[in-house]
């Protein structure tokens, strides 16, 4: 009985022991459940935060891109698109406005494309001054005739390109037929000059005591030849032998010495021998015979060459002069070719004219550069300096500006006008610029440049509302840019642009008002 009271206590004590356990596991959970919830809490009300900050920035955004002029959103039309939205495979800024026309409204339209020119800005035509072009002195030649004669042919005509060394006129002269006939003679005395000096040696007679000496040195020269076989034969020999030990290297180089004598004395007998030959002495008579052949031959050589030489001088080519060798061969014309390359600016002589030594028959001038003379003011002059660029526009182009440098200013000041001459050297493409054209000239002050603007056709220049705008190709044909610009005064058709544009942009010209009432259609409010 003792033992079952026992027992039942035991068991309502481990009972009651597992409920408190039960009880303290209870209370850790919910101690670790309470602590999530506060975190919770504490995203949600960063993400509102940040969600209503980010709302508040896209609806700013949404209504400084699509609002009209009255402030209200406007829809955007069909032919109009934003950024990437352009068929253009070029990527367009963010609100970058474009206008993209079908196929069909592409081929009606007919558009016509104009580069955006350059001119003087508002700021640079106050100090523009006037100039005029001229040729660049440097690179003018006139095309003389060395010759006196008759103009046969002249085929320089005025404003022509020519080549280098290409004909410019044919004169016939007596002189060089003349001068040609007395080159053949006396070329051909030349010859028989020398063959009577050659024939003078073979005929001379040499004296007996030369041949004596000769032979000598000959007999000398073949025994010694024969000792240096003999020397030879003993050094070849000797190699081997020392090679296996009969000889002494002692004996060996004995031997090698008298090689080296033997080849020596060689030597020396041939020297000799030569000497003799050239000693040889001549009979007093051949001798005289044979000086006078040899003065008469370089004198013939002296005279062919100073004709040869006038011959060059009066024009004729060196080819010409080598290939000379028959009477068939003489020609009284002779070609005038041209010196440089460039255009026939003057020609002065036609043909059956008669002309002196170095008459003038035309000059020909290399246009590719040209100079532009300005006349500035004696208070202007020390904005100058040489070196310093200079831009150019004439009337004759008037979307296109050339720039150059100024290569010298005159010294002199003009009393009347105080004045002096400024000169700008510059290209000249296609020879655009012509002699004597009337030109106006920006130069570019000490630090600082030339004040330039581009220039826009009228033509391309549209207005929605109170904007001037322009529209601008793109590499898709069918996608035109919009771009609002600024414009100065108008001149000549042609607006100077302030800002919005640049030199060298394509742009819309003919066909840009219907570019512009494309747009309208579904954009009547405007920008």
């Amino acid at each position: 009985m003792n033992n079952e009271k026992e027992d039942r206590k035991n068991a309502e004590l481990g009972e009651e022991e597992g409920i408190e356990n039960v009880a303290r596991l209870d209370a850790s959970f919910e101690s670790d459940e309470a602590e999530p919830p506060i975190v919770s809490k504490r995203r949600v009300a960063v993400f509102g935060i940040a969600g209503v900050i980010l709302f508040g920035i896209l609806g700013i955004a949404a209504y400084l891109l699509y609002r009209g002029e009255d402030g209200k959103p406007v829809a955007a039309p069909r032919n109009i698109s934003f950024g990437n939205k352009s068929d253009s495979d070029e990527k367009l800024p963010a609100g970058e406005r474009t206008v993209t026309l079908s196929e069909n409204q592409l081929k009606a339209a007919n558009l016509k494309i104009a580069t955006v020119g350059e001119t003087f800005d508002g700021a640079a035509v106050n100090s523009v001054t006037t100039g005029v072009v001229e040729a660049n002195e440097y690179e003018e030649t006139p095309v003389i005739s060395q010759v006196s004669g008759v103009v046969k042919r002249i085929s320089a005509e005025l404003g022509h390109f020519v080549r280098r060394g290409q004909t410019i006129a044919v004169v016939s002269s007596e002189e060089l037929a003349q001068t040609q006939s007395k080159y053949l003679s006396m070329k051909a005395e030349l010859n028989e000059a020398h063959k009577r000096y050659k024939r003078a040696l073979n005929l001379s007679e040499v004296s007996e005591e030369s041949r004596n000496e000769l032979d000598k040195t000959n007999a000398n020269l073949k025994a010694r030849e024969a000792k240096l076989t003999e020397a030879k034969s003993n050094y070849k020999r000797s190699q081997k032998l020392v090679k296996i030990g009969a000889i002494s290297k002692r004996e060996f180089e004995q031997v090698t010495a008298e090689l080296k004598v033997a080849e020596a004395n060689v030597r020396e007998s041939s020297n000799r021998f030569t000497r003799a030959r050239k000693l040889l002495k001549i009979n007093p008579v051949r001798r005289n015979e044979i000086d006078q052949f040899l003065t008469k031959v370089r004198k013939m050589e002296a005279d062919v060459a100073s004709v040869r030489e006038k011959l060059l001088v009066l024009g004729l080519p060196k080819g010409s002069i080598k290939s000379l060798n028959s009477p068939k061969q003489i020609s009284a014309d002779l070609p005038i070719t041209s010196p440089i390359s460039g255009t026939v600016t003057e020609r002065i002589a036609n043909k059956g004219e008669v002309v002196s030594v170095n008459a003038k028959l035309a000059k020909v001038t290399d246009l590719s550069t040209v100079w532009v003379i300005g006349q500035v003011y004696e208070k202007d002059l020390g904005k100058l300096r040489m070196g310093s660029g200079a831009s150019i526009k004439s009337d004759a182009y008037p979307n296109e500006l050339f720039r150059g440098n100024i290569s010298y200013i005159d010294p002199n000041l003009d009393e009347k006008t105080r004045t002096a001459q400024v000169r700008v050297e510059l290209s000249n493409p296609n020879q655009k610029l012509k002699m004597g054209m009337y030109v106006n000239i920006s130069y570019s002050r000490i630090g600082g440049s030339e004040k330039t603007a581009p220039l826009v056709p009228k033509d391309a220049v549209q207005s929605i509302g109170n904007q001037k705008v322009v529209f601008e190709v793109t590499s898709d044909p069918k996608v035109f840019i919009i771009r609002p610009i600024k414009i100065g005064q108008e001149k000549d058709g042609s607006y100077p642009a302030i800002e919005g544009i640049f030199v060298g942009d394509k742009i819309v010209t003919d066909g840009s008002f219907l570019l512009r009432a494309e747009f309208l259609k579904t954009n009547s409010a405007g920008f």
